[in-house]
């Protein structure tokens, strides 16, 4: 019996070193190299649109799961403006291949999620131990998978809607740092051999705890207007964290005032890059290069503040929103300034409000 087709896929060459578009036995040309996977992500949805054609079947048994997340990819996906969506479609077409929708149910999620805990993490598969895929990572996949099938039903009511089962979501990690634990930090950062390292990392952490910014946003800003990134108006006393030519997605970055603890260090930062033989465009560098990953650099830092594996470079940011609620910032306040949702604020770090149910407290076992 023949192996079923997989539906036109991106595929690396290794030889010439290019993204191919991979449809059956077609084999198209990219012309993107390794680092410029979005583009080859762009010419496989123009490709798919080229030969695409809505389905209409209303019958989950006769649907293939693969047409539901192509309609999702074609349909639904482009508007997000998300990378990470395309790539767990990728994923999720990977297993789920010409099974039809009605075997979309707890058990085949079920082994989804085994399937994918089972594999190496892509960037990770040159390690010595290979760091698997998370149950979390699947369950966030499995998601994609939810909304897909939901946003086909919307298009063309389906005669059974299926149920996609998800595992049970992870435990939180520690939701913030204490100050002395920050300290720690940046004392770590002193002891490195190499300075250059050092100096990154310590911008990093400051900035991260004193504006909340996210991981990337931090590190594609530059000290002036540029289309990759944000930029530090040292001058207006205000930071841009988005580039001039970048859309705004639902990971909010707004506009947002120099934090006074952080504007001495602003300052010395941008006059110690201007004054340079050649001038740095990036406030956070490497040798005058931007900076992608400091995966080492933080990890050397974590470990000798004495941290564990599970402090990662996003708790910086909520650090950021758990002082800002322990300072007794408004709540509409503090939201505006970090970029979510007033009810995502409260609900995962309103406990740390001086306020936080001070009223219902008060008349605890009071008589009226």
């Amino acid at each position: 019996m023949p192996r079923p087709a997989k539906g036109a896929r991106l595929w690396y060459d290794k030889t010439s070193g290019l993204w191919y578009i991979r449809d059956g036995s077609a084999k198209r040309g990219t012309g993107c190299g390794l680092e410029e996977r979005a583009r080859a992500e762009e010419a496989l949805r123009e490709y798919i649109g080229q030969k695409y054609e809505p389905p209409r079947d209303s019958s989950p048994s006769r649907l293939l799961v693969s047409d539901v997340l192509t309609f999702y990819a074609r349909e639904i996906a482009p508007g997000q403006k998300s990378d990470a969506t395309s790539y767990a479609i990728e994923r999720l077409l990977d297993w789920w291949k010409t099974k039809p929708l009605s075997e979309v149910k707890r058990s085949t999620c079920q082994d989804y999620v085994a399937y994918r805990t089972s594999q190496p993490i892509r960037q990770a598969k040159k390690a010595k131990e290979p760091k698997l895929v998370s149950a979390e990572t699947a369950r966030r996949e499995l998601t994609v998978l939810r909304a897909a099938i939901n946003a086909y039903h919307a298009e063309t009511p389906l005669d059974a809607l299926p149920v996609v089962t998800l595992p049970q979501a992870s435990e939180a990690r520690p939701d913030w740092l204490r100050r002395d634990q920050v300290a720690k930090l940046l004392r770590a950062t002193r002891k490195f051999d190499d300075k250059d390292a050092a100096r990154a990392l310590q911008r990093f952490i400051l900035l991260g705890v004193y504006t909340g910014t996210r991981s990337g946003a931090l590190r594609r800003l530059g000290w002036i207007p540029n289309t990759l990134g944000g930029h530090i108006d040292v001058d207006a006393g205000v930071i841009h964290r988005r580039g001039d030519d970048e859309a705004e997605t639902k990971k909010r970055r707004p506009t947002v005032r120099i934090p006074q603890r952080l504007s001495g260090f602003l300052t010395r930062w941008r006059q110690a890059d201007m004054k340079r033989e050649k001038p740095i465009a990036y406030v956070i560098h490497y040798r005058g290069s931007p900076v992608d990953k400091q995966r080492k650099a933080w990890a050397s830092a974590r470990q000798a503040a004495g941290l564990g594996k599970e402090i990662t470079p996003h708790i910086l940011r909520h650090t950021a929103a758990s002082w800002l609620m322990l300072a007794g910032a408004e709540i509409w306040d503090v939201a505006n300034y970090l970029g979510m949702s007033p009810k995502m604020l409260e609900d995962v770090y309103g406990h740390h409000h001086p306020d936080f149910q001070k009223e219902v407290a008060s008349k605890v076992g009071k008589r009226r």
